[in-house]
């Protein structure tokens, strides 16, 4: 999985992780543990991280546990950080001039 992949789509049980993309929002997932570091970051930047509890089926559909995705509005996957550090996330959007919300 790497940045303009389409984000696999994966239901498992009652957690589907298409839902959150309802809103077209600049958005990071994590499928398994968000290290603190990341959760603070987001938290910080107004960016909703998205936290799904790590299964099978995630590496099935190509995702990497605690690895950190940042998906763009358009739904497709703007960084794939197998690291899952927020440091990755600072460079993106400094090198891009984005903000990830108001």
């Amino acid at each position: 999985m790497q940045g303009g992949d389409r984000l696999p789509w994966v239901a498992v049980d009652d957690v589907d992780n298409f839902a959150p993309l309802t809103s077209l929002d600049w958005q990071a997932h994590v499928y398994g543990e968000a290290s603190p570091a990341l959760t603070a970051w987001c938290t910080q930047h107004n960016l909703p991280l998205h936290i799904f509890a790590w299964r099978p089926e995630y590496a099935g559909a190509g995702l990497a546990r605690d690895a950190l995705y940042l998906l763009r509005p358009d739904t497709y996957v703007a960084l794939a950080e197998p690291s899952g550090s927020p440091d990755a996330l600072a460079r993106y959007f400094s090198a891009t001039n984005i903000r990830p919300a108001a």
